[in-house]
């Protein structure tokens, strides 16, 4: 997904981005249809955001 975001704005920009994309993915799925497939789809996207989130709060503290 292009370069490291090293600056806290552009890792805000990268969690607001990614944050866009998780909400398109579920308003796209039709609840009447939602296997285990796309429930771990969503929970593996939600897990790696927090992931990224965690590592941008260590960045954040150490400066």
């Amino acid at each position: 997904m292009g370069k490291a975001a090293q600056h806290p704005s552009d890792q805000f920009h990268y969690i607001k981005n990614r944050i866009q994309m998780l909400n398109q993915v579920v308003s796209s799925m039709n609840p009447d249809d939602v296997d285990m497939d796309d429930f771990n789809r969503v929970l593996d996207m939600i897990q790696q955001l927090q992931m990224k989130m965690e590592r941008f709060k260590k960045d954040w503290e150490q400066s």
